[in-house]
């Protein structure tokens, strides 16, 4: 028997479950995460995320160079010779042979197919620790808003189950989309990262216009604006005073600051990518100074 609520048959790509998470809304949540996002910020902690298809990721501290992958992959993506191992990702179908073939476990495919109403049957197998310290499911990704239909099930399916339901999204959708998941969501974690057209375009590939009209739409709805402070990017005075008065401005109350975390640099190897951040994580001194800036114009401010 399938959870109350949910729709039979509606599927949907994702890369990652994760069963214990407790930044992505509050007490112990299932993260479930998307794959496909509209935007591609050059800091983008799940760079696995962007491409809406599933894809080929290579770790190669684990590459013993055996060769076993390149014989069996019929499209001739990988070269392994002596300490070296290239992949031509565009010759790449993620047939997943390769993975097979891989014993040390240099190869993987990140992105699946997940049928909405089974995330709901393991949502609902954990609800008991939602229960005691009171989290839920969080969409994220990727970006939930470019696979409505699935999202909505997800989130139909979890409220039917009596689970609290949260969407983490970078706003980049048409209102009607978000409008719609935001109905069947608790809380919305909105993300708004630029205030500056130009600047935004530069570092996410896109423009901001329909992300900072959503988010004026959110006003009073159970929204949190998620700030995430990238070094010499994003966390600047002028950019931060910025957001703040547009949240004053649009009755947004509440911003979450998320301090830079490097650690995402290893993923961009995995894709054969470049990772162009460069500078520090944010003090707490300057965590603490960020946030006073939000409360002292009216904003429910929290850093970490």
């Amino acid at each position: 028997m399938r959870p109350r609520g949910g729709k039979a048959g509606v599927s949907g790509t994702i890369f990652d479950v994760d069963t214990f998470a407790v930044h992505d809304g509050p007490g112990i949540r299932m993260a479930v995460y998307f794959k496909g996002c509209p935007l591609a910020c050059k800091w983008c902690h799940s760079p696995e995320s962007r491409e809406a298809s599933p894809e080929l990721i290579f770790i190669r501290d684990r590459c013993a160079f055996c060769g076993e992958c390149a014989g069996v992959c019929e499209g001739r993506v990988h070269a392994v010779g002596v300490k070296t191992h290239t992949l031509d990702r565009s010759r790449c179908k993620s047939c997943g042979r390769c993975v097979e073939a891989c014993a040390t476990g240099a190869l993987a495919i990140k992105g699946y197919a997940a049928p909405a109403d089974e995330v709901v049957a393991r949502a609902s197998r954990l609800k008991p620790f939602f229960v005691h310290s009171g989290g839920g499911v969080t969409l994220t990704g990727g970006e939930a808003t470019m696979q409505p239909g699935f999202a909505e099930a997800i989130l139909d399916g979890c409220r039917g189950e009596g689970i609290h339901t949260a969407i983490e999204t970078c706003g980049a959708c048409p209102w009607e989309t978000l409008e719609r998941l935001a109905a069947r969501s608790d809380l919305i974690l909105f993300d708004i990262k630029l205030i500056d057209e130009k600047e935004h375009a530069r570092w996410t590939g896109a423009s901001n216009r329909q992300i900072l009209a959503n988010a004026a739409h959110l006003a009073g709805k159970n929204a949190v604006v998620r700030v995430p402070l990238i070094p010499g990017i994003t966390d600047g005075d002028a950019n931060l005073n910025a957001i703040f008065s547009f949240m004053r401005e649009n009755g947004l109350g509440t911003v979450s600051l998320l301090r830079y975390n490097p650690s995402s640099a290893a993923k961009y190897e995995w894709l054969g990518i470049p990772y162009e951040i460069t500078g520090a994580t944010q003090s707490a001194e300057r965590l603490a100074e960020i946030a006073d800036m939000a409360r002292c114009i009216g904003l429910v401010a929290s850093a970490g």
